[in-house]
């Protein structure tokens, strides 16, 4: 039961994949193709503007003094230090404009952004701000983890006032958006309702199905669009885009229920003196999400969907695609609800935007991207290209692509138009021939026998890599790998293009993904660590904070339908604490599960509170003594519950990407 269960949930806590150890790692040098392309950039942009720069550091009130965040154990989880090699003019092996934003992403600690409202940055992936009330703080998206949103509520509570949290907000249902939530408040305030926590409508549903359901192949992903596994260097991790992608370290990181959720746009709270109004803006950055404005402070807080960088219509990660269409008509609302009076707009990413005509001017124009790109790739499909050639062919047009804040640092326009293409008309193109194709692998070394040969292939491969066609021999070389995994020439070569692309990458997230690419091409992975004892005590409290019904949404994604074909089960487990008698029933190689059938009779039923549960599931090792405990009743045979694990899929956090 334990190898089957654990490495399901680790999405749920962030524990991004560490694949392959920090070692020396040899990389390529930028070639002369890419710095000519890098040193075109600085003819391209206005490098001589500096109101971001200015802007960023407003407000400055105090950081961290050494930069070092460590968790309860000593353990250091933060260091913004170690992106203190970001300053001057941009390597080689940076794109300028990126070099640009990760100075900026640089500039960290607690800053007031209005009069009651102070913000804290560069701990984190995402920002935490906190909204001063009569008597304590209301805090805005607690970060990723509970250490260093604790750390930034410290920094508010020496620098301004010592005063408490009184409610918490998530704008939406992303997890530096709420992971961190324990940082600034306990669980039992939250549950018994001592402090609210305000969400949109549907966010622990969406956060659970997003985090958890999907935990194993998105955590695998990000550790690629988050570079996880990289070196903090000008080779490798520089910026996120979106700020520093501090993730990975295995510190607390949980999800709560809301106590308050709102569903509609025009809906008010007052919390503690301070009015709220929320405007709802599902399907945008997230499944569930919202903007507020504070008219006191005439403040608007967009969460993400306006940050200091283009957005993603479909995250690399993983997730539903995204509306573009709906997202500008979000934009365009919020300017008619909200534009005429805001001061300050204060985003969940990067740094805040001053002053009412740079604002309206900042919300127009970020509407206007995603209308183009959203209205460019529904009239270029009409007339018949697919994705790619959408991809290729759209470009912003000046009055959008000069504004620092519509740079792809983190979003891009390709991959944009590509998730609007698949949001409308889904992954084929229409050509027969892509319709039903060869699997990779098998179609791989089809390809290396009509190129005439791995070594034919490698041959014409270094040629393009001379002329600087990095992405052709990306491409190619795919096929060679694939075919023949061990051919460690061909692996360096593509590791290598890799690397060129990377190294001129705007996008902080594309560059983390071709440069973890080129990184498991040349070290080999299988033998990376997998679970440990504090990732096994987080899984255990995510077990906690699920649903009942979660849980077995959870199991039923897990059953290998293969071993489970011909096998029938029944069981009941009855949550005491929870008011849920739940009938569990695995037939036709499927689960399922029941609130509404308490006649049935079950091979093995068990009563128990969701805490023995937890600790059931995550500490198998413990069952006799949880069988023992006297809150805990259980009727039929143990064994029945062995066998349902047996059904349950080991899920490898380490699966192969640019390798079969």
């Amino acid at each position: 039961m334990k190898k089957n269960i654990i490495p399901i949930v680790s999405i749920m806590l962030l524990t991004f994949t560490k694949a392959i150890a920090q070692s020396d790692l040899k990389q390529s040098e930028a070639t002369p193709a890419t710095t000519k392309i890098n040193e075109s950039i600085y003819s391209q942009l206005n490098f001589a503007d500096t109101l971001d720069i200015a802007d960023a550091h407003r407000g400055f009130i105090a950081t961290i003094a050494d930069g070092i965040i460590k968790d309860e154990n000593g353990r250091p989880i933060v260091n913004t230090k170690l992106f203190d090699f970001i300053k001057g003019k941009s390597p080689a092996t940076v794109n300028p404009s990126l070099w640009r934003q990760a100075k900026i992403g640089n500039i960290n600690g607690l800053f007031k952004v209005a009069d009651g409202i102070y913000q804290v940055r560069g701990l984190d992936l995402a920002n935490i701000a906190f909204i001063e009330s009569n008597t304590g703080y209301i805090v805005v998206d607690p970060l990723t983890n509970a250490v260093a949103s604790s750390v930034a509520y410290d920094l508010i509570k020496k620098y301004v006032k010592d005063k408490p949290v009184v409610a918490v907000i998530s704008t939406h249902s992303h997890s530096d958006h709420f992971g961190g939530i324990e940082g600034v408040v306990s669980a039992a305030d939250i549950a018994s309702g001592k402090v609210k926590y305000i969400t949109p409508a549907h966010f622990f549903d969406e956060a659970v199905s997003e985090h958890v359901l999907l935990g194993n192949v998105m955590g695998r992903r990000a550790g690629y669009q988050f570079g996880s596994s990289l070196p903090i260097s000008e080779k490798g991790q520089v910026d996120a885009g979106i700020g520093k992608a501090y993730l990975g370290t295995g510190a607390k990181s949980t999800i709560l229920k809301p106590t308050d959720e709102i569903s509609s746009t025009g809906q008010t709270l007052v919390i503690d003196g301070i009015e709220l109004v929320f405007q709802i803006t599902p399907d945008t950055e997230a499944p569930s999400a919202f903007t507020f404005y504070v008219p006191s402070k005439k403040a608007y807080f967009p969460a993400d969907i306006t940050l200091r960088t283009f957005h993603n219509i479909l995250t690399p990660r993983g997730a539903k695609a995204r509306d573009a269409k709906g997202w500008s008509k979000y934009i365009d609302e919020s300017i008619d609800l909200f534009g005429k009076n805001v001061e300050v707009i204060i985003p969940g990413h990067n740094w805040p935007v001053f002053g009412q005509e740079k604002s309206i001017s900042f919300l127009e124009k970020q509407r206007d991207a995603y209308k183009y790109l959203h209205d460019q790739t529904i009239r270029l499909a009409n007339k018949g290209l697919n994705a790619d050639e959408i991809a290729e062919e759209i470009k912003f047009p000046e009055e959008l692509s000069k504004e620092w804040y519509l740079r792809e640092y983190y979003g891009t326009v390709a991959h944009n138009a590509k998730a609007i293409y698949q949001y409308y008309l889904g992954w084929w193109d229409g050509n027969p021939a892509d319709y039903n194709k060869l699997p990779q692998t098998e179609s791989a070394k089809r390809y290396v026998e009509w190129f005439g040969g791995e070594k034919e292939a490698l041959k014409k491969a270094k040629i393009a890599y001379g002329k600087g066609e990095y992405r052709w021999v990306a491409e190619v070389l795919k096929h060679v790998v694939f075919a023949n995994p061990k051919n460690q020439e061909a692996r360096d070569l593509q590791a290598s293009a890799f690397e060129q692309i990377a190294y001129q990458s705007e996008s902080g997230i594309w560059r983390n993904i071709y440069l973890t690419g080129a990184k498991e091409l040349r070290q080999d992975i299988s033998n990376a660590p997998l679970a440990n004892q504090a990732q096994k005590e987080k899984w255990e409290r995510a077990l906690n904070r699920l649903s009942p019904e979660n849980i077995f949404d959870l199991l039923a994604v897990s059953v290998d339908g293969k071993k489970a074909e011909g096998k029938k089960l029944t069981l009941r487990f009855n949550f005491t604490d929870k008011g849920k008698n739940i009938l569990v029933y695995l037939k036709n190689g499927v689960l399922n599960y029941s609130l509404a059938r308490p006649e049935v009779v079950t091979e093995f039923s068990i009563s128990l509170p969701q805490e023995k549960f937890a600790e059931l599931f995550s500490r198998p090792e413990n069952a006799i003594a949880i069988f023992q405990s006297p809150d805990v009743k259980f009727e039929g045979n143990p064994v029945k519950l062995k066998e349902l694990a047996q059904y349950l899929d080991l899920a490898s956090t380490n699966w192969n990407i640019v390798t079969p």
